[in-house]
């Protein structure tokens, strides 16, 4: 009995679109599809530079629409990232420093507008971003089967290399059914061809590249480590004047003997699994342009909530503090109708622009008080503002937002064959200490009132090798930038709620005087 009212729940969520209102006669908002591979970064992508990554379906998008080469996420972990993108608001602003303190049902956000508005928001993929009693306000259907095709690792607890998360070759290709991610974007694709309501969001949260390193069979071996040491090679581990995660990530995963053939395995097989995200992002473009009906009014985007180490200074997966490059910069591609092809912007931005404006394309008012700006004129061919500084933030101060002190996520923290076991240590050993990022098109600041600070010349250190910090002549430059930086805190630290209150007093309970 339980399974068959299972089976009706899952068949009422997936049709729950039937009998919904068709689009009004002369409303052309646009629809909205936005794929979400989780944990991919932008420089392991070929329109982004990478040598030998073979990418052609999010190169094809780029050539076809605009590519935001300087795109940075507000926090280098899924929910955080995903709660101040949907928001619009700074991860301060509200709290949301956490993987399981999610966007609440009180708490304004775009999709909540979108679907306000009229839009049916359909999702397929995991969540990290609302709460439970949030969601149905700002969701219309959802499914997940969401996951990638893996084998087992080559490393056996005990061994040194078995908290790498390197694992190993599935038994399955990428287009075989128990790839949840494809299963994903069928599911997008059957809604979209069945007649949908329109306007919609169609909103695609997959696992993309995230760790554990593993991959269907036909992505596994894609790159070797040859090509990785040659072409591409990895950023060294042991660089002086670097945050103190940078050498606890290696010992507390037990990494420090672990040769570089390992590392650029790493990395060769992530590529692997970038080339399997573009491989999904194919088949579904190119499914919706068999649809000429929608594909015509359909503006496709294609983002992530943060970046992975990889290999790169030896480290891997991400860290909560970290403000790394490779953890805070993704891919942001956009094809919309009437926009531009081909179209470059140098400009840095912030993820949560895009979600902003999917609502300014959708002419639906914005009421609550945000810092999203609007890349309509970009993605119609302006070049953006050079002189923008972006922000991230991360790290934690008190007891329970340290992950293994969160009752939600104890168990896998305290389970030593838990491949997050020592990330958990390392936090409450050693310390997470808050930061926030500020980058320009030149430099880069990490402020942490506790710990290593950074600073990088971006025109002369873009891998940010050389932490010029305390360097004395970039005193001008730092000094100017943690000035900024106050002024943004200041200006940042809260916001005005929409609803007002009236100053008198509420009437008396009935029947007292």
């Amino acid at each position: 009995m339980a399974a068959a009212a299972m089976l009706f729940i899952v068949v009422l969520s997936s049709f729950s679109y039937l009998g919904w209102a068709a689009r009004a006669p002369g409303d052309e908002r646009p629809n909205f599809v936005i794929y979400l591979p989780d944990e991919t970064r932008a420089e392991s992508i070929g329109v982004y530079g990478h040598p030998f990554v073979r990418t052609p379906n999010l190169d094809a998008l780029a050539a076809n629409g605009t590519v935001f080469k300087e795109a940075h996420v507000l926090h280098t972990q899924c929910a955080p990232s995903r709660c101040a993108m949907i928001t619009g608001r700074y991860m301060h602003v509200l709290g949301h420093r956490t993987q399981t303190h999610l966007v609440r049902e009180y708490e304004p956000n775009f999709f909540r507008y979108l679907k306000d508005a009229g839009y049916y928001v359909s999702w397929h993929g995991k969540n990290d971003m609302f709460s439970q009693a949030a969601f149905p306000l700002s969701v219309s259907n959802w499914t997940s089967k969401t996951g990638v095709p893996m084998g087992k690792s080559p490393f056996k607890f005990g061994d040194v290399g078995y908290y790498s998360f390197l694992s190993g070759k599935s038994d399955k290709f990428g287009n075989d059914s128990s790839s949840g991610d494809y299963q994903d974007i069928l599911k997008a694709l059957d809604f979209m061809r069945n007649n949908p309501p329109e306007p919609f969001v169609v909103f695609l949260p997959t696992k993309g590249s995230h760790p554990p390193y593993g991959a269907p069979l036909d992505y596994f071996d894609m790159y070797s480590p040859d090509q990785v040491a040659k072409l591409a090679p990895l950023r060294p581990p042991n660089l002086p004047n670097k945050p103190k995660y940078h050498d606890g990530i290696i010992t507390f995963r037990d990494m420090e003997t672990l040769n570089q053939t390992v590392f650029n395995k790493i990395n060769a097989v992530y590529l692997g699994r970038v080339s399997y995200v573009d491989w999904i992002l194919g088949e579904l473009v190119k499914g919706i342009d068999a649809l000429p009906d929608i594909a015509k009014n359909t503006a496709i985007f294609v983002t992530s909530d943060h970046g992975d180490f990889s290999g790169d200074y030896h480290l891997v997966e991400k860290w909560p503090g970290g403000m790394d490059d490779i953890l805070t910069r993704v891919p942001l591609i956009g094809r919309i109708p009437g926009g531009v092809k081909g179209h470059v912007v140098e400009a840095p931005v912030n993820v949560f622009d895009l979600f902003y404006t999917l609502t300014v394309m959708a002419k639906v008012n914005v009421s609550h008080i945000h810092f999203a700006k609007s890349l309509l004129p970009e993605l119609m061919g302006d070049a953006g503002d050079m002189n923008r500084t972006v922000y991230s933030e991360g790290g934690y101060q008190y007891f329970r937002e340290f992950e293994a002190n969160d009752p939600e996520q104890r168990h896998a923290y305290a389970n030593k064959d838990n491949l997050y076991y020592p990330r958990g240590q390392e936090e409450i050993k050693e310390g997470c200490p808050r930061a926030i990022m500020a980058k320009t098109a030149t430099h880069k600041l990490v402020y942490r009132p506790e710990g290593v600070s950074e600073l990088y010349d971006l025109a002369t250190d873009k891998r940010e090798l050389n932490n010029v910090y305390s360097d004395p002549n970039y005193q001008t430059v730092r000094k100017a930038m943690l000035t900024d930086l106050l002024k943004f805190m200041v200006r940042t630290a809260d916001v005005t709620p929409v609803l007002e209150d009236p100053r008198g007093l509420p009437k008396p309970p009935h029947g007292k005087r």
